[in-house]
């Protein structure tokens, strides 16, 4: 009696430590791995790994919205990181052509597999921001992508950059992201990415998206957006690369007044005098941080800085 007891316990403790066992299993996601090995081996799809800080989307439903969003029936598309061709099908079903640049060569095989037979479909195994933008960004282009996070401003601003510049632009990017890419003075998210977009674009912030559409599952909201750019800059900055400059002296010391980090470096640039003159003339109140100046302001700025530096150019 006392041995069936024992035996007892012994069986119920090592199926409650089993028990335990596999709910850690399952908690840290071996049975969702075990899952996705079946399904590769069953369809011949290998799986991804996300090593370039992808996220992918897995929501249908969103990724026709995005696509519908887009409006591009008719047009020549460039798709940037299409991964596992969450959009890449539904582009296909409306536009003319669809240029999708992947850097994951895995999964840019899988994607000429599955449309091996549309001729509408280019894939190019590239990283997006070590190829010349004009060899993939042909004149009139719409670009739709479900951006990586880690690399998304710096593809935006190259987008912006380009000549020609695409048509439209329209991407998911992390909430804050959008919220940066939006924001104008006197906003707390107001800084070098929105400065650099408005002088380039008008920017409007789409739907938001939950963590829950993707997979990985990141751990931030995701937001559409859309960028129309302009073909031009908004303002006259007399030199685009000093502008540059310009700004990124202030908001690398945002909390700074201008006098305290713009002042010396333009003295560095044009000397005391001239500077002194530029300041008053463009308007600034010394006193002033960054995130209170607006383009225009920053624009003229760097005009009447360009101006010196010219004529002192021409004196010489």
């Amino acid at each position: 009696m006392h041995r069936q007891c024992g035996d007892g316990r012994f069986r119920r403790l090592v199926e409650a430590r089993s028990g335990n066992f596999l709910r850690r299993c399952d908690s840290r996601g071996i049975a969702a791995s075990l899952g996705a090995e079946v399904d590769a081996f069953v369809t011949g799809r290998r799986r991804s790994r996300p090593r370039w800080g992808q996220n992918f989307l897995v929501a249908p439903d969103v990724a026709r919205s995005i696509v519908e969003w887009a409006d591009v029936k008719g047009r020549r598309v460039l798709e940037i990181g299409p991964g596992k061709g969450a959009l890449t099908g539904l582009l296909l079903e409306r536009a003319a052509f669809v240029r999708a640049v992947e850097i994951d060569p895995s999964l840019a095989e899988d994607l000429k597999r599955e449309y091996f037979s549309d001729t509408r479909l280019e894939v190019v195994v590239d990283d997006v921001l070590r190829v010349p933008m004009e060899s993939i960004l042909d004149p009139d282009m719409t670009v739709v992508a479900n951006l990586p996070y880690e690399s998304a401003t710096a593809i935006i601003r190259a987008l912006l950059d380009a000549i020609p510049a695409p048509r439209e632009i329209v991407v998911m990017v992390q909430r804050e992201v959008c919220r940066r890419l939006a924001a104008s003075e006197g906003d707390k998210e107001y800084g070098l990415l929105g400065l650099h977009t408005s002088l380039r674009a008008d920017v409007e912030p789409g739907r938001v998206i939950p963590p829950g559409c993707f997979r990985p599952i990141p751990q931030v909201d995701s937001q559409l957006v859309r960028l129309r750019p302009l073909g031009r800059l908004r303002c006259e900055v007399g030199d685009v690369k000093l502008f540059s400059e310009i700004a990124a002296v202030a908001f690398h010391a945002r909390r700074k007044m201008v006098r305290n980090s713009v002042v010396p470096f333009l003295r560095g640039r044009i000397g005391a005098d001239a500077v002194e003159a530029v300041m008053r003339d463009s308007g600034i109140d010394e006193t002033l941080r960054p995130e209170r100046i607006s383009l225009s302001t920053f624009a003229r700025l760097s005009g009447l800085v360009h101006a010196q530096i010219e004529g002192h150019a021409g004196v010489a």
